[in-house]
C-alpha cells in the first residue's frame, strides 16, 4: 500500500498499477496533487489479488504493457466478476497505435491515455470515469423473476428525463438474457436519446456544459422547454433474441463517427457510450440513416441472421 491519503476532496481512491517503480511513483504523485487518495500495485497479479480480498477502488489507473499478466489480461480477469466489472480501468500506455486501443476498448477499458500522462487530461479523464462509475451504481439491476420479461412479445415505454432513463434502463435489462451485461449500454442510448435527441445537445456543447459543470441544469431547462418531446423505447422479441429500439424526437447525428472509438477523442471526457454499448453490451448496434433510432441486439442462439 502506497500513499494513503484520507483528506482527499475527491473521497475517492484511485488505484495506480505499473511494473515500473519510477513511473508508478510519478504517476501517484500526480494523482495526490489532483487530490486523490492512492495505492498501488506493481504487477497485474498483485492488483487482482488487493481487488479479490475486498479493496474497491473508485478508478484503476492500469499500465498495458507488464511482465506476467498485462493490461488487458487485469481487465478481462475484472470483466469476469460482477462486483469489479464497473469499476472504471483508464488504460495507459505508451502506443498509439489504434489496433491495440480498440482491443483495450473490446475488452471493457474505459478510457485511454497516452505516456507521458499530461495532467490536464488526466484530471478531464478521471472527472469522466467517476461520473461514469455514479451512473453505473445508479444502474444495478433489480433482480427479479424474468419469468413475465421472458413472456413479453413486444413492449412500448416513454421517456423523457434523465431520471425516467436511469430508472429504465435497469427495468429493460431484465428482457435481456444477461441484463448485467447490456444495462449500461441501454442506459447510453436512453440518455443520448434525452441530451441528444430531446434537449439537442451536441457533443462540442456537452464538452463545454461538463467543464462548466452546467450539464444537468442545462438538460433541465431545455426539458421544461419542451413539455410535450418524448422519447420512445420498444423491446421486441424474437426467437433468435431481442431487440431494443430507441426512438428520439431530434434532428439526428452522423452516428457512424461515434461507434468506434476515435484516438482523437480519446483524450476527452465524455463521447464514448456508443462505441462501448456496440463493443461490450449487445451483440450488433447500429441506427436508422439519420441517427435517430438506435436498433440493439442481443441474441439468445448461436445462429443468427442480421
Amino acid at each position: 500500500m502506497s500513499g494513503m491519503r484520507t483528506e482527499s476532496p475527491h473521497q475517492t481512491t484511485i488505484l495506480a498499477v505499473d511494473d515500473d517503480p519510477v513511473a508508478l511513483t510519478m504517476i501517484e504523485a500526480l494523482l495526490q496533487r489532483l487530490g486523490y487518495a492512492t495505492q498501488s500495485a506493481r504487477s497485474g497479479e498483485d492488483a487482482l489479488e488487493r481487488l479479490g480480498a475486498g479493496f474497491e477502488p473508485s478508478v484503476i489507473l492500469l499500465d498495458r504493457e507488464m511482465p506476467g499478466l498485462n493490461g488487458i489480461d487485469v481487465v478481462r480477469r475484472l470483466k469476469e466478476s460482477r462486483d469489479l466489472a464497473r469499476i472504471p480501468v483508464i488504460m495507459v500506455t505508451g502506443s498509439d497505435d489504434p489496433d491495440e486501443i480498440r482491443e483495450g476498448i473490446d475488452a471493457g477499458v474505459f478510457y485511454y491515455l497516452q505516456k507521458p500522462t499530461d495532467a490536464r487530461i488526466l484530471s478531464s479523464v478521471l472527472t469522466a470515469a467517476l461520473r461514469q462509475a455514479e451512473q453505473s451504481a445508479m444502474l444495478m439491476v433489480d433482480k427479479k423473476s424474468t419469468r413475465g420479461f421472458e413472456l413479453t412479445e413486444a413492449t412500448k415505454m416513454t421517456f423523457r428525463t434523465m431520471e425516467d432513463a436511469a430508472a429504465l434502463a435497469g427495468f429493460v435489462a431484465n428482457y435481456f438474457s444477461d441484463p448485467d451485461r447490456c444495462v449500461d449500454g441501454i442506459a447510453a442510448l436512453l440518455f443520448n436519446a434525452v441530451e441528444h435527441g430531446i434537449c439537442g445537445i451536441g457533443f462540442e456543447e456537452k464538452g463545454r456544459l461538463l467543464d462548466d459543470g452546467r450539464l444537468r441544469d442545462e438538460i433541465r431547462t431545455r426539458l421544461s422547454d419542451k413539455p410535450d418531446s418524448h422519447a420512445v423505447a420498444t423491446v421486441s422479441r424474437r426467437a433468435d433474441g431481442v431487440f431494443l429500439l430507441v426512438d428520439d424526437p431530434g434532428n439526428g447525428f452522423d452516428w457512424r463517427e461515434y461507434t468506434a472509438i476515435e484516438i482523437s477523442r480519446s483524450g476527452a471526457s465524455h463521447g464514448r457510450g456508443i462505441a462501448r454499448a456496440k463493443a461490450t453490451a449487445f451483440d450488433e448496434l447500429k441506427y436508422n440513416e439519420t441517427g435517430t433510432r438506435a436498433i440493439a441486439f442481443m441474441r439468445t442462439s448461436a445462429d443468427f441472421d442480421w
